[in-house]
């Protein structure tokens, strides 16, 4: 027999402090909640597990499981589990062909690109896949010789090339959307080499330092069930005949011609959207997010959460997530977006001159800092058209970069001068690898923003003490989400263009890992289906 039990608390004072892997030792506690002897379980699947750390003095796992017990048992605690959990899709439990459709296009590898490929390649449609940059292995060396040189790859770097920009800011997989794609991706994610732990915990991660072989490893299923790459194909124009869109151009003159093209382009790719809007692809425009990345020492951020510096091995490294809400209209929003405990901030920039911030973290979480940015909204109707609000971002960032001194050192303020509108920084240890320089980056923003910031951090500075005076402003955050969405058939899922699917967060339909790919299959899904 087996029952789904949940709400299992595992208090962190009765776990020795050297213990590893709690997962792996939950009978005495499923035993103790469920009121039955320890042997009596055979065996259990973890389904989910969260922390509450709300009572630093009472810290504790909650778990939700699937256990198995003794054919005698009844577990009046337990339910018994649904046996009609329905099929994820058909398209993705079948290797059933559509033989009409061959060689659509994809554009773009990160999850959006990447997802929809996977599926379409999966149904026997053999996608063609187009990537500016380079393949993941060439990416890590090529960001390995910036950080060296100073001197950027504009095709390959942190944003662009395979993997797209989440292959490198901790491959954070918490969204709040509900959606059965979720389970697959996961179990995709798994497959390919990530951490089993994905499939449970509540804020699951892999680690910039696991996701290249992860995105490598995707790739080869694909091009084993007949997907092809072609690295370094910047795509640049689309071929349109009478509304229809049947192929497109790559900057080196190659015209390919498809069926389906899907264009994941990520946010970044700002001149692809550009071009995306001269050939006739209707779109809107939407609010997005600016602010600047804050940075901790992980022990502080830890004492702060946990209540202690010195946490066991068996708890996460600490992190946060906090958010403004001023009752004046004098001030807008501020929340904190992809926090990165025991990470590193980065230079997320694809053009030379420009500067702005991201965060990543290895799999272990077990750098000496803690970074997340803080973002405010920015209001897309006060741009006519997409290019006026590129412009205001790149502005943004060539400031940054000249604040920082012209060679991507970033500039830094300590969060207590920011909030004050002093030039002063308190320290320069830092986790960003090339380096910061004091500087009045407050004055960068615009004046709602640092104003709506300046509210926000006295805000956090109550909930949770030492969190401005002990911060740092590192640079401007500017690659958070589009300012553009592209109009989509509500049904179809088709652009404007017939035969053409805008994906992802460059067509403004996701903010994050798990939900691009969730786009990305939804589309492909609409592909499958056709006859």
């Amino acid at each position: 027999m087996n029952f789904i039990v949940s709400n299992i608390l595992v208090p962190l004072k009765k776990i020795p402090k050297a213990e590893e892997n709690i997962d792996e030792k939950l009978n005495f506690f499923i035993a103790k909640h469920c009121k039955m002897e320890q042997n009596d379980i055979i065996s259990y699947t973890i389904l989910n597990k969260s922390l509450d750390a709300r009572k630093q003095h009472n810290i504790k796992l909650i778990y939700k499981v699937n256990v198995y017990v003794k054919k005698h048992l009844h577990l009046d605690c337990g339910e018994l589990p649904d046996e009609r959990t329905p099929l994820l899709n058909v398209y993705y439990k079948t290797e059933e062909v559509n033989k009409k459709i061959q060689n659509p296009v994809v554009v773009g590898t990160g999850p959006a690109g990447l997802l929809a490929a996977f599926l379409l390649a999966k149904s026997g449609m053999k996608p063609i896949i187009l990537e500016r940059g380079e393949k993941v292995e060439s990416r890590i060396k090529d960001i390995d010789d910036f950080l060296e040189t100073r001197e950027l790859n504009e095709s390959s770097n942190y944003l662009y090339g395979e993997g797209g920009a989440g292959a490198f800011s901790d491959g954070k997989l918490y969204t709040r959307k509900k959606d059965y794609r979720i389970k697959y991706i996961l179990e995709l994610l798994v497959e390919a080499g990530a951490p089993e732990e994905i499939k449970y915990l509540a804020h699951p991660h892999i680690g910039s330092d696991l996701l290249p072989t992860v995105i490598k490893n995707i790739r080869e299923k694909i091009e084993d069930m007949g997907g092809s790459f072609k690295w370094n194909c910047e795509v640049v124009q689309l071929i349109v005949e009478k509304n229809n869109c049947v192929g497109v151009i790559c900057a080196n003159g190659d015209k390919i011609e498809a069926p389906k093209i899907i264009i994941a382009h990520g946010h970044s790719a700002r001149d692809l959207t550009e071009n995306l809007v001269k050939d006739g692809v209707r779109y809107e425009m939407k609010d997005f997010q600016i602010g600047c990345r804050i940075e901790h020492k992980q022990a502080f951020i830890n004492k702060i959460r946990y209540g202690t510096m010195d946490i066991p091995k068996h708890l996460s490294t600490a992190s946060y997530n906090v958010v403004s809400r001023p009752q004046s209209k004098k001030y807008g929003n501020v929340t904190s977006f992809c926090m990165c405990p025991g990470g590193e901030i980065i230079p997320a920039v694809c053009d030379k001159g420009q500067l702005s911030t991201n965060g990543m973290s290895p799999y272990a979480r077990d750098t000496e800092f803690a970074n997340s940015a803080l973002i405010a909204n920015y209001k897309g109707n006060e741009f006519i058209e997409p290019k006026d609000a590129f412009e205001f971002l790149k502005n943004l960032e060539k400031a940054a970069f000249e604040l920082g001194g012209g060679d991507y050192t970033a500039p830094a303020q300590s969060a207590y001068s920011f909030f004050t509108g002093e030039d002063y920084m308190h320290t320069t240890d830092t986790s960003y690898r090339l380096g910061v320089t004091p500087a009045q980056i407050d004055s960068l923003l615009p004046e709602f923003t640092r104003d709506s910031m300046k509210e926000a951090l006295k805000h956090f500075e109550t909930t949770m003490p030492g969190f401005m005076h002990s911060g740092m402003m590192v640079g401007v955050e500017t690659k958070v989400s589009s300012p553009v969405r592209f109009t989509r058939d509500k049904i179809t899922l088709e652009s404007s263009l017939k035969n053409l699917y805008v994906s992802g967060e460059g067509a403004g339909y996701a903010s994050g890992i798990i939900s691009a790919a969730i786009d990305g299959l939804r589309i492909a899904e609409k592909i499958i289906r056709l006859k």
